[in-house]
């Protein structure tokens, strides 16, 4: 199993406790790009997906916000429920 994939598998595992820099991590190793920040928000682009995902820096994140991220990775990669 590849780093990212351990990565995002992690994630997947526990959604709590996550930092922000962890979760940057995991998007940008499947090809999402900071894109900008206001004030304490960090907005995040991939060519394949048309919104914009959006994640408050502040530790640890709430599960709600790991679970958008993981949905985004999944509308990029196509869920196979796996």
């Amino acid at each position: 199993m590849a780093r990212r994939e351990r990565r995002i598998e992690r994630l997947r595992r526990s959604q709590t406790d996550v930092s922000p820099e962890q979760l940057r991590t995991a998007l940008e190793s499947v090809g999402f790009t900071l894109e900008g920040i206001t004030g304490s928000h960090w907005r995040y682009g991939h060519p394949a997906l048309q919104r914009k995902l959006v994640i408050p820096y502040r530790r640890p994140l709430k599960p709600g916000y790991v679970r958008d991220a993981l949905k985004a990775i999944d509308e990029v990669f196509g869920d196979d429920g796996d």
